[in-house]
């Protein structure tokens, strides 16, 4: 299971991201982008994140994925088009003729933090 190294290097970049800023935050949010040939499951990759910040300062944090259409350009239409689900043909064609672009990517957009009190 793939996700399992996904959320430990996600949690790992977190927490030494977050451990720069200061150190009484705690991780409320994580947000992603994934490109749509990435193979990452967000309910397996969110599970596991969860699992593996318990007693850490991403305890309880939620995560948020977001998928990014897989791009390219159809030379029968000459255009650029992009899709959401995994049907490599052309949208407005239905042709083949495409160069795909990317859809492998992953990135964090956004980690929203918040002070610990000393409750915490």
């Amino acid at each position: 299971m793939h996700e399992t190294v996904i959320a430990s290097s996600l949690l790992k970049i977190i927490l030494e991201e977050v451990t720069k800023q200061g150190k009484n935050l705690c991780v409320d949010e994580i947000h992603l982008k994934v490109g749509l040939l990435s193979c990452i499951e967000p309910q397996t990759v969110a599970g596991c994140f969860e699992i593996l910040a318990e007693n850490t300062i991403a305890d309880n944090a939620k995560m948020f994925i977001e998928r990014i259409p897989l791009t390219g350009f159809c030379h029968d239409c000459n255009k650029t088009i992009s899709i959401n689900k995994r049907h490599f043909a052309c949208p407005l064609c239905q042709n083949t003729n495409v160069d795909w672009q990317g859809g492998n990517e992953m990135q964090i957009t956004s980690i929203k933090v918040h002070e610990k009190n000393n409750e915490e």
